[in-house]
């Protein structure tokens, strides 16, 4: 009869995560994995087969964070301009207060995953697809509501959000503060006709 695993699989799946968000897939190593998570290589490999499968786990378990803060700020009560700004305005939150700049690890892996691997690079935009309905859907709604001209295309506009999402997160690379941010993101939501912050 096999033993027990005596381990916290999403604790050991949450440290992993951190490793692979701070310094990438291809500079994190096994023995920094075995570090981070305070497991044998036997037992890593044991649960999660190999370095890429923790890491498609890691993008999963990032991913279902944010949609958790997709939901909270998509799903209130407020308007649905409203909505899709508070949702940017806790973005910028997370970027200022985290000393390490990590940025994306969604971001971060397409920025470093070659093109020919198609696996990573499809479920990363496949993520990303996901966000982008969810923003269609609160656009549409604001559509209805008469608060979006009903001539632009809903789609469309999903779309600059998350190119807007991508251009914030790499720009935060040089470390703009936190007025420039909330600056780019008034004038992504004036293109889109929406509310600013001011």
């Amino acid at each position: 009869m096999p033993r027990p695993i005596e381990f916290d699989r999403d604790e050991a799946l949450r440290r992993a995560m951190g490793v692979f968000w701070r310094q990438g897939y291809h500079a994190t190593s096994v023995k920094d994995l075995t570090a981070a998570t305070h497991l044998q290589p036997g037992s890593l490999y044991g649960t999660f087969q190999n370095k890429r499968a923790l890491f498609i786990a890691a993008l999963d378990a990032y991913f279902s964070g944010i949609r958790e803060r997709i939901q909270s700020c998509l799903h209130s009560d407020d308007p649905p301009l409203q909505r899709l700004r508070a949702f940017f305005d806790m973005l910028i939150e997370e970027m200022v207060c985290d000393p390490d700049n990590k940025g994306c690890l969604l971001v971060n892996t397409l920025l470093e995953t070659p093109a020919e691997d198609t696996e990573i690079n499809r479920r990363v935009s496949d993520m990303f697809a996901k966000v982008e309905t969810e923003f269609a859907r609160v656009l549409q709604e604001a559509q209805s509501r008469g608060d979006l001209d009903p001539n632009r295309d809903p789609q469309a506009l999903a779309r600059l959000l998350i190119a807007g999402i991508y251009g914030l997160r790499v720009y935060h690379k040089t470390r703009p503060d936190a007025p420039q941010l909330h600056e780019i993101i008034d004038n992504l939501f004036f293109a889109l006709g929406g509310p600013t912050r001011h």
